[in-house]
């Protein structure tokens, strides 16, 4: 166990993948698990690999967020939830629950924003947190204490992410990554950010500059190339801004001792991964430390 280190799951950045990344997988009675499967397997590598003290999930709540408030767009391109992937939820919540992992949620905010609240409650505390998702919009949470550990590829090509991560690949610091988002936009979550300003351009600006309120300050300085079109939308670039960052006030209440990994029902947890046809996964399970035996007294 090393100790002082939390890590925070990004639940359903790591079930969407699994469902949109794994073959059908179904119980013997025809339930489809293949999102479970790709779930349970990522967290097992977690306390694996990265062998923490305290362990936590985010999870997300159905129905509008807090960004929908702000623009009823966001993520409206989005088809519905697939019943295939919804009916799978409730299996992920029992494995969770088998391992004595806390599930925080809080209505009109995701994962990702539960994550960075938890993670800011523990800031004036000596630990170190590590975020474990397949979504990179975390790497903004990125600083001295926290890193990301990014399943975006899959969990054998899993990548920790630190500062210096983030400067080599993006040649930006994370706390500009929310600036760098709002230029560029984000299809996926349908952020509109400036167009006609792509990734190489958004680094470009952000880099020289150092953020978005610096870029419109020194507007008159930007390349013609950009001038234009950062002017005529201004007024999108600073709401992308808005729906890029993550919120790290969401009304939760944690505690910090709940999340302390401690020793499960072994035995309890091979019986929810046999009902799931998960044999292959009994072997990768986490020792149960047991007690030491005390001396007799008489």
């Amino acid at each position: 166990m090393n100790k002082n280190r939390l890590v925070l799951i990004d639940a359903f950045a790591l079930i969407h993948r699994a469902f949109h990344g794994l073959p059908p997988l179904t119980t013997s009675d025809g339930q489809l698990v293949n999102a479970v499967y790709g779930f349970t397997s990522a967290l097992l590598s977690s306390i694996r690999n990265l062998d923490p003290e305290y362990l936590v999930c985010g999870f997300d709540l159905p129905g509008p967020t807090r960004h929908h408030e702000i623009f009823k767009e966001y993520k409206a391109h989005r088809p519905p939830t697939p019943d295939e992937l919804s009916s799978q939820v409730p299996y992920v919540k029992d494995v969770l629950k088998t391992f004595n992992v806390p599930i925080i949620s809080a209505e009109g905010y995701e994962g990702e924003d539960i994550i960075a609240t938890v993670i800011s409650s523990v800031k004036d505390k000596n630990i170190e947190s590590i975020i474990v998702t397949g979504d990179m919009d975390t790497l903004q949470l990125i600083d001295e204490k926290t890193r990301v550990y990014s399943m975006a590829r899959g969990i054998n090509q899993a990548v920790m992410y630190d500062i210096a991560k983030v400067q080599e690949r993006y040649g930006l610091l994370p706390d500009q990554f929310v600036d760098f988002k709002a230029l560029k936009g984000d299809p996926s979550d349908n952020i509109p950010g400036v167009p006609g300003i792509g990734e190489k351009g958004a680094s470009k600006l952000i880099s020289e500059n150092g953020n978005l309120e610096e870029i419109y300050k020194n507007i008159e300085k930007i390349t013609e190339k950009y001038q234009t079109i950062l002017k005529e939308n201004k007024e999108q670039a600073f709401l992308s801004q808005k729906l890029s960052k993550i919120s790290s006030d969401a009304p939760i209440d944690f505690n910090l001792s709940d999340a302390k990994v401690h020793n499960y029902d072994k035995e309890k947890v091979i019986e929810l991964f046999n009902k799931l046809g998960f044999r292959s996964l009994i072997s990768r399970l986490p020792d149960v430390h047991k007690p030491k035996p005390q001396p007799k007294l008489f």
